[in-house]
């Protein structure tokens, strides 16, 4: 049923033609996660996923980051993880960590936002958040 709704909104005009479907399935439920090529800075991408959906993504564990990276097809894109201690936007614990092999220690520079980097194979790096990337964002029931 979740399936099928999602797939109305889909079809309704819901997504705007700035974002692109790229997964529907399931993961502990149905999600729907679209990735918009739009470059916006991390907060802004955080406010538009949470108007047009629910939130930016938020990777839980090994099989999140696999399809998640499969999906950006090699785009650098903003996921829902910021330093305040790191934790995701949804405001839940970020106890999984794929940083890049050379990721150093926070030295309380701006960069408290995290891309998932193309030039990384898709590990995760730390960026200023007012850099502007492509972004993923989860539009869970």
């Amino acid at each position: 049923m979740a399936r099928l709704m999602h797939l109305i909104l889909l079809l309704s005009g819901q997504c705007s033609p700035k974002c692109l479907l790229v997964f529907v399935g399931t993961k502990q439920g149905a999600d729907q996660y679209v990735i918009t090529p739009q470059t916006l800075s991390w907060t802004a991408a955080r406010e538009y996923c949470r108007t047009k959906c629910t939130d930016l993504a938020s990777l839980r564990n090994d099989a999140d980051q696999q399809m998640v990276q499969k999906v950006a097809s090699g785009l650098e894109v903003w996921v829902g993880l910021f330093r305040d201690p790191w934790e995701w936007s949804d405001q839940t614990d970020a106890s999984f960590r794929y940083w890049k092999a050379d990721q150093p220690v926070w030295t309380g520079d701006s960069q408290n936002c995290v891309a998932l980097l193309k030039q990384q194979s898709g590990r995760w790096g730390d960026r200023a958040c007012t850099e502007t990337h492509p972004f993923l964002c989860d539009c869970s029931e």
